[in-house]
């Protein structure tokens, strides 16, 4: 599934991958408390939140995780309203695969 990466913004921001209404829909389940997501051949637990399932369709991750994965692949920063593009894919119950 085609996705966007997220941030909070401001000084500390928080960062996240956004799945967008129709992927959330179609590939995440409402009793999943968490996910299991594969960065980089490491295997990292994102908590779904109830906004998840209400205005805000993207997984976040106060710690860090997501950040230095962007980092690594020279997509922190982006131009205002251009966030970069990423692929999440399926790979076994709620779990996937990110891939930049």
């Amino acid at each position: 599934m085609d996705g966007t990466v997220w941030s909070s913004g401001g000084h500390h921001p928080t960062f996240g991958i956004r799945v967008g209404f129709t992927n959330r829909d179609q590939y995440f389940q409402e009793n999943w408390e968490t996910i299991d997501v594969e960065m980089d051949g490491q295997i990292h637990e994102f908590k779904i939140t109830a906004g998840f399932w209400n205005k805000c369709p993207e997984f976040r991750d106060r710690g860090g995780l997501i950040r230095d994965w962007l980092e690594r692949h020279n997509s922190l920063d982006w131009p205002k309203g251009q966030p970069p593009a990423v692929t999440l894919i399926p790979i076994g119950p709620r779990r996937f695969r990110l891939i930049p």
